[in-house]
């Protein structure tokens, strides 16, 4: 059902559901209205209570109020007295904090030590960090206890001004001050109860245990090779390395700069140098250096020759073995065990280890130099100059620094000393030919003087020239320092003028000694022999070039005159019993050939005579013997044959035993000719 409205419009009416619905609602709401007004008359009456009781304390804060003044003054003396224990207490904790972290640090080294007591070949770096902690410790103990004392000192002073009747805590405070005081007096050894010293004796004696355990002589070659020559002790860093492994050294590096500024430290650098020390004895040893032993002059004049050769030729050959791998190796060594101690350490070291047999080495030197000078020393003299010269490098090298400034200026001085010594014996040469007083044999041979000089002057040039001119420019340069010109283009002037005036004074001996010959003959086969003796020998060698060739023309013209003059001194006399000289005319009378009778007996007698003299005498060079026998073959049975030829039939037909008179036929005289010069008399 609807209704119409006021505007015309139709509105439907509720249903009774709607109907109910609306009044249920209403009923709700009504409910709820009468409950929040009961708690409302409930809350007005809880806040009529409370009014009450706040009536009720007001009146009894004003009555506490009333009381305040005379409670705050009863109790003012005892909040100062709170204040004044509260600034102590504070007082006494900011001393005691400090105090109390140095007392501390007393038990980390009790702990330390525990550790310390141990031996370092245990376990070396757990050692070595215990004893970084302890010096740590210790260092902060030296640092710090001063200042606790100050501050405990301080404390105690201010609780007994205090009048403080903390009994307990001040007998604490007096005790550690006690404590800290003793074990300050005593200095690091009380601080650490002596257990840094302990600790460095026992690593001092590691040390010395690492380098006795692992000593091994190093094996020293009889000689050195090309190849360490020309890289100076290469070879021997191998071989000293390889005796300390590398755990060993490092533990030998830590050591050793842990013990630096404490006398264990110079006990182990002792300790090093008596090892090291031993085995470079037991090495040398092992080289046969008892030549050592001649250490002065008159020592090395007593010895022979032969002897003093070898010893000199193995100084050489030793003394760059100790400079370029014994000490370089030790140098080495002694660089990396004390690797981080300083330069300056590991020379001393070395100069300690090496000064005493360098010693020998000089002295030995020296006396050789210094000794009776003759003409054989040149070779060794330079064989000396040539070692001292190529191990100058490794010298320097070697032994640096300022400590090793004697070894090297003992280096220089000797090889100054050999220079001097060399110049002098190649230019006394000369007047040591002189004073020999050599005689010619009677089969005319070259003089041993002649064949020695030579042969001798052939070694020098050929197996020292180099040395040799070096000395001789640098002798040079030291008497007249504006002739030494760098890169001159005669340096050899010097030597080959040397080498001259040298050949000259021996061919003055040898043309002396031919002058003391009485058969003529002899004396210019004698000077034949020597003279091409010389030439030959001089030509033929590395003089030759040093020399040019006028020297050597003049001699061989000297051969060539004494030749030729032999020939004249010699068979002209016997080939004028062959003269034609009244042979002329018929040549059947009985006058001829009672003359072809007597020349022919004349000159078979003059011919056997020369014949028997000289089958003792000897050219020994084949081509000047084969040279001068063709000569004298040439010279004697040509003209013979021609004699015979013309003059012969005329015995032969005419006397009944012609062979008495016709000795010798051209080809027997060839025969005998050529078998001359061989010294078969």
């Amino acid at each position: 059902m609807s209704v119409e409205s006021a505007e015309g419009a139709k509105v439907a009416w509720p249903s009774l559901s709607q109907i109910k619905t609306v009044a249920q609602a209403s009923q709700d709401g009504l409910a709820k209205l009468l409950a929040a007004r009961s708690a409302l008359c409930q809350s007005l009456e809880k806040s009529r209570a409370i009014g009450n009781q706040l009536g009720q304390s007001d009146k009894r804060l004003q009555t506490s109020h009333e009381r305040l003044p005379s409670v705050r003054k009863a109790l003012a003396p005892l909040e100062g007295q709170s204040k004044i224990v509260e600034g102590l207490a504070q007082r006494i904790n900011k001393t005691l904090e400090p105090a109390m972290q140095v007392l501390s640090m007393f038990d980390v080294v009790k702990k330390i030590r525990v550790r310390l007591m141990r031996e370092p070949r245990d376990d070396f770096d757990s050692y070595m960090s215990a004893l970084v902690q302890l010096e740590d410790a210790v260092d902060y103990l030296n640092e710090n206890s001063s200042v606790a004392i100050k501050w405990l000192q301080e404390a105690v002073s201010y609780l007994n001004e205090a009048g403080s009747t903390d009994t307990v805590r001040l007998d604490r405070l007096n005790e550690s001050l006690t404590f800290l005081k003793s074990q300050q007096e005593g200095g690091t050894h009380e601080i650490d109860g002596g257990l840094l010293l302990t600790a460095f004796g026992k690593l001092e004696k590691e040390f010395k245990r690492l380098l006795h355990e692992h000593r091994h002589p190093i094996s020293l070659p009889e000689r050195i090779d090309n190849e360490v020559e020309e890289s100076p002790s290469r070879n021997s860093e191998v071989d000293y390395l390889d005796s300390y492994t590398p755990e060993v050294l490092e533990r030998l590096q830590a050591i050793i700069s842990k013990l630096v500024g404490y006398p264990h430290y110079q006990r182990c650098m002792y300790a090093y140098q008596d090892v090291r020390s031993s085995l470079c004895e037991e090495s040398l040893q092992t080289l046969d250096v008892s030549y050592l032993n001649y250490s002065t002059t008159a020592a090395v004049d007593t010895v022979a020759w032969d002897d003093l050769q070898v010893m000199i030729h193995k100084w050489c050959e030793h003394f760059k073995i100790i400079v370029k791998i014994l000490y370089a190796g030790e140098k080495r060594l002694a660089r990396e065990v004390f690797k981080f101690v300083g330069h300056s350490v590991w020379v001393e070291c070395l100069r300690n280890l090496a000064e005493n047999e360098m010693d020998a080495f000089m002295r030995f030197g020296l006396s050789v130099v210094r000794g009776e000078r003759y003409p054989e020393k040149l070779s060794k003299l330079l064989e000396m100059f040539e070692c001292l010269e190529m191990c100058e490098p490794s010298v320097n090298q070697v032994f640096d620094g300022e400590v090793c400034v004697e070894i090297r200026s003992r280096h220089r001085e000797l090889m100054k000393q050999v220079v001097v010594a060399s110049d002098k014996t190649f230019r006394s040469i000369q007047g040591w030919i002189k004073m020999q007083r050599e005689f010619v044999t009677f089969d005319a041979r070259v003089m041993p003087i002649c064949s020695f000089v030579v042969n001798y002057l052939k070694l020098i040039i050929g197996s020292y020239v180099d040395p040799l001119r070096k000395v001789l420019r640098i002798a040079h340069s030291w008497a007249d320092p504006r002739a030494l010109v760098s890169g001159s283009e005669d340096e050899d002037e010097g030597l080959s003028q040397g080498i001259a005036q040298i050949l000259r004074t021996l061919e003055e001996i040898v043309e002396a000694r031919a002058r003391e010959v009485q058969d003529p003959a002899l004396r210019h086969i004698f000077l034949m022999n020597n003279m091409y003796y010389i030439r030959t020998r001089v030509k033929n060698s590395e003089i030759g070039p040093l020399l040019g060739e006028d020297l050597m023309s003049g001699i061989g013209r000297k051969v060539s005159q004494n030749a030729l003059k032999y020939q004249q001194e010699c068979w002209r006399p016997v080939l004028q019993h062959l003269s034609r000289e009244g042979l002329t005319g018929s040549g059947s009378s009985k006058g001829h050939r009672d003359l072809v009778r007597q020349r022919l007996k004349a000159f078979n007698a003059a011919f056997d005579e020369t014949i028997q003299i000289q089958s003792k005498w000897i050219i020994p060079d084949q081509n000047l013997r084969d040279g001068t026998l063709a000569a004298v073959t040439q010279m004697v049975v040509p003209a013979y044959r021609s004699f015979m030829s013309q003059f012969g039939p005329l015995l032969e037909s005419r006397l009944r035993d012609p062979d008495k008179y016709v000795k010798y036929s051209a080809e027997m005289l060839e025969t005998i000719l050529g078998a001359l010069f061989l010294g078969n008399g």
